[in-house]
């Protein structure tokens, strides 16, 4: 058993009485998670201790300093995902509640059956025949990013591809200017990864942007999707109120901005460390989907709250209304329980995988991202040999709600 993984200290004064003493973990997350090179690997430890822990969240970041429950198994977060009785999206207090603002993020933060009235406005936005609409707009995008640094074989991959590829495809989705690029970037680092007093004046930032964006849709909207939620009607006949045009505008930008470029991040450092994958998908491009797959299973690199509804017993454990969940979903998804070998990267095996979560809050954008991870890996693939990392380089990341690579330097050989 992983000495790490089951280190506890003495109970302190903030410990609920009704959490067993045996479950609190009491490690600091971000050193434990940031202590070796690989965080996935890294929080699998936890995997050899017990199935439900009591933990101590960062105090960086939205929703920082929140203690709660951590599930460590595939089953558990599956169970937690889909049991609407018993657990609930989201915390007792919302996110914008930061910032004195007291409506919900629209539709993560709602639960069913309101939720789904707000959800079935978005989805036609997100389904098959939309997403292979923008096939062709998403690889000019890729091979526009490209051409700014393929003739010298080498480049930094987060800053200069990364993060870039899925926040112009956002923006552009959104029809939000691209030239505000690099603002948008700061302010959501700013909104999941700064101090309490960074969180407020950056969630302000985005939040005051976003109202006058909206205000300025209403008349004249940019893209199909804002035209969508301006004209937008519920179940009932109901237009959307201009807070939850905000409330839904807001969510995208955070799902838009962050997920998909940690997550494309995290492919890219595991491909520039395994040459016979490089070398296997480039000779069968076929299997690119698959192996899309699979690469989202081992590294999921969200997580998710939940909120305890009322009291009851989860596996043994007591647990009381109000107690807060995360969910890794890279717990679920490098579960050993589930997928043999699940630190090994396996395009054969048929994931079922968490990476996008499950259940009502599945995420809307889960094609979309698909879709993005697969077109790059067929064009870097076909266009560089040999990618790699520079040598005497090292990656530096960052954990929190989503993991994320902040500098990845590659270098490659001409196709």
């Amino acid at each position: 058993m992983s000495e790490m993984a089951t280190k506890t200290k003495p109970r302190a004064n903030d410990i609920p009485d009704h959490v067993p003493a045996d479950l609190v973990w009491q490690e600091d997350f971000e050193e434990f998670a940031t202590a070796k090179e690989d965080p996935f690997r890294r929080m699998g430890e936890l995997h050899d201790g017990p199935d439900i822990l009591w933990m101590r969240k960062s105090d960086k970041g939205l929703g920082g300093g929140v203690s709660g429950w951590l599930f460590t198994r595939y089953e558990m977060i599956r169970e937690a995902l889909t049991d609407t009785e018993n657990f609930a999206s989201g915390n007792e207090r919302n996110m914008m509640s930061a910032i004195g603002i007291d409506w919900p993020l629209i539709p993560i933060e709602l639960n069913p059956p309101q939720q789904q009235r707000y959800r079935k406005v978005l989805e036609p936005f997100f389904a098959p025949a939309a997403i292979d609409a923008l096939d062709g707009a998403i690889r000019d995008t890729c091979n526009d990013l490209i051409a700014k640094f393929d003739s010298t074989n080498s480049c930094e991959f987060v800053g200069e591809f990364g993060e870039k590829f899925p926040s112009q495809i956002f923006l552009d989705l959104m029809g939000m200017p691209r030239e505000r690029l690099q603002d948008f970037l700061i302010w959501e680092r700013g909104m999941l990864r700064g101090s309490p007093q960074e969180v407020v004046a950056f969630m302000t930032a985005i939040h005051d942007y976003l109202r006058d964006f909206v205000r300025e849709q209403h008349s004249k909207p940019t893209s199909a999707l804002m035209r969508g939620i301006t004209s937008a009607r519920l179940d009932d006949g109901q237009p959307l109120t201009e807070n939850e045009m905000i409330s839904i505008s807001y969510l995208l930008y955070i799902g838009g901005l962050d997920t998909v470029y940690a997550t494309i991040g995290w492919i890219f450092w595991h491909l520039a460390r395994d040459q016979p994958l490089q070398s296997r998908l480039r000779d069968h491009p076929e299997e690119i989907s698959r192996a899309t797959e699979e690469l989202l299973r081992a590294f999921s690199a969200a997580s998710t709250g939940r909120r305890v509804k009322r009291d009851f017993e989860f596996h043994g454990v007591k647990m009381r209304a109000g107690d807060a969940v995360t969910t890794f979903l890279s717990l679920a998804s490098r579960d050993p329980l589930v997928f043999d070998n699940p630190h090994f990267v396996d395009i054969d095996r048929k994931p079922r995988h968490l990476a996008f979560g499950t259940g009502p809050h599945t995420c809307l954008g889960l094609r979309l991202a698909k879709r993005e991870i697969k077109i790059v890996l067929e064009i870097f693939l076909a266009r560089f040999r040999n990618i790699r990392m520079t040598e005497g380089k090292q990656h530096r990341f960052h954990v929190g709600s989503v993991f994320g690579i902040d500098y990845l330097p590659l270098e490659w050989d001409p196709a």
